[in-house]
């Protein structure tokens, strides 16, 4: 983890990955924090009669939820900020480099939530992208190229997808006190009255939000999906980005 912002990967019983993941912060000289996920035994899921695919959305919800925790309860308050991401992900090579600037933008735009890897089937271009007003614009010194390499902040609205984000310190509290708890629990009892418990319609969908491009991580094209809209979804939003910076 860097001192300025821990990362924290999760990762639920796959080896594959874990190793996979633990290799590409080793090549970018980051400390990220491989997460343990949550088993559908866990008590918070288990004994409720959910699904399969319920009972791993759950799982992944909260071990999100738990890494969110972590981090509060393992840093001090002058750590302003924390990543979290997901184990199947191809992330930039200069990650460590890119996410020193995007602390930095991060504070100065005031910002409560930054989507650093989510899902878009189309490159994100202009000053204004499809009604998604732009924030802002940094740069920083491509490692490989040694060129100056711009990237750009932009406003949005339902671009899904829990790959790579940012929270602030305070929004990470937000977040435990709005779906902590009993939060599940009482979406079962009354669903049409509360937000799915999943990590893409809720965890990155409060606050005053932004996402970068080109992104730190992209989907790594490698996942399967039960639903066939969903394999297709996250397929083209691999391929859309794949070539748009380097990405390992």
């Amino acid at each position: 983890m860097t001192d300025r912002c821990p990362v924290y990967c999760l990762n639920y019983a796959n080896n594959t990955r874990f190793d996979a993941m633990t290799a590409k912060w080793d090549r970018t000289r980051v400390c990220a924090r491989m997460f343990p996920g949550v088993s559908s035994s866990d008590p918070r899921i288990a004994g409720r009669g959910l699904s399969a695919h319920t009972a791993k959305c759950w799982s992944c919800m909260i071990g999100h939820l738990d890494m969110i925790r972590a981090y509060l309860e393992e840093t001090g308050p002058d750590v302003g900020c924390a990543v979290f991401c997901e184990d199947d992900i191809l992330i930039d090579v200069d990650f460590g480099a890119r996410l020193e600037h995007v602390v930095d933008d991060f504070t100065q735009l005031g910002l409560d939530t930054l989507l650093l890897g989510y899902l878009i089937t189309h490159p994100v271009l202009g000053e204004d992208n499809g009604g998604y007003a732009k924030l802002g614009q940094s740069c920083y010194v491509d490692v490989a190229t040694g060129h100056a390499t711009q990237y750009r902040y932009y406003d949005y609205g339902d671009i899904w997808g829990t790959q790579m984000y940012m929270l602030s310190r305070e929004q990470a509290t937000r977040i435990l006190i709005l779906y902590g708890d009993d939060y599940a629990d009482r979406f079962l009892a009354n669903p049409a009255g509360h937000r799915q418990f999943s990590a893409d319609w809720t965890i990155t969908k409060e606050g005053r939000r932004a996402i970068v491009y080109p992104m730190l991580a992209i989907e790594d094209g490698l996942s399967s999906y039960d639903d066939y809209g969903q394999r297709v979804f996250h397929h083209m939003s691999h391929e859309a980005h794949k070539d748009a910076s380097h990405y390992i």
